[in-house]
């Protein structure tokens, strides 16, 4: 049904042969589907004898969130990734796009596995790791217990016996991995982690009115902000992430309306 959907929604148009050829069913299942679609959504969907398909009503209201404009551009990311618009995708009729490439560390197949396995487990691995104090990798034993993606990269949020504490330390580091030489008890709470703060961000005061504005819409603030829910433990990497200094320049599109969630910015970036 959730297919059905998305094609209206964005080719404006389906037909049975379409919705056979995905599902690789028969022409009657298919065509079966989209009178089930019909009487579902009734308003959504009409058929056209000229065009000899179903096509999106003028009334159409979507039913499924994943036929919405995230899952709609979702799908254009992942294609520019590379993977081929062949059955991986519900799109019919490709627009022209471009997503800008970010450089991204290789992550090894088996340093991912062996990882989510200690995650899952909740077992200590140790791995061979480039840090910025050492010229040459050096091993050390994690106790990890999430992934996180810090919107550039993906990392590991594991307890460190090398560092004494929690860190996050991202996966294209790590060139190899090996059972625990030492054991871990029980560590102490990720309290970092498991603090969540409330983050206003809003225009910077310091832009011209239509500036301010533009910022407002493209971060889809309401009120002049948005607040943004973040673990302790990554507020450094969203904080960079989006430009945002303890000092704002008089260029800054964002500033932190409410600092004092934190404290001293300088603490955590």
């Amino acid at each position: 049904m959730a297919f059905i959907e998305f094609r209206l929604q964005w080719d404006g148009r389906i037909n049975r042969q379409d919705v056979a050829a995905k599902f690789d069913i028969s022409l009657n299942q298919a065509t079966h589907d989209l009178v089930r679609y019909k009487r579902l959504a009734p308003t959504n969907i009409r058929y056209d004898l000229s065009e000899r398909a179903y096509l999106r009503s003028h009334d159409f209201a979507p039913r499924y969130d994943i036929t919405g404009v995230a899952g709609y551009l979702d799908q254009l990311e992942a294609a520019s990734k590379g993977t081929s618009r062949d059955g991986a995708f519900w799109i019919g009729r490709w627009p022209a796009f471009e997503v800008l490439p970010a450089p991204t560390g290789e992550i090894g197949l088996d340093v991912l596995r062996a990882v989510v396995a200690s995650i899952l487990a909740n077992e200590p691995i140790d791995v061979l790791q480039q840090t910025s104090d050492e010229l040459a990798p050096t091993w050390c034993t994690l106790l990890p217990h999430a992934l996180v993606h810090d919107g550039e990269r993906w990392c590991v949020r594991a307890f460190s016996c090398c560092a004494g504490g929690y860190e996050t330390t991202p996966l294209a580091r790590i060139g190899s991995f090996r059972a625990a030489t030492a054991a871990i008890g029980p560590a102490q709470a990720d309290a970092d982690w498991n603090t969540m703060l409330s983050l206003e961000i809003g225009p910077n005061p310091a832009l011209p009115a239509a500036a301010r504005e533009v910022v407002a819409r493209d971060y889809g603030m309401e009120d002049g902000k948005s607040i943004l829910q973040v673990r302790h433990a990554l507020v450094g990497s969203l904080l960079r992430r989006l430009g945002i200094t303890e000092i704002p320049t008089e260029h800054a599109k964002l500033v932190l309306l409410n600092p004092e969630a934190l404290g001293l910015l300088g603490e955590h970036a």
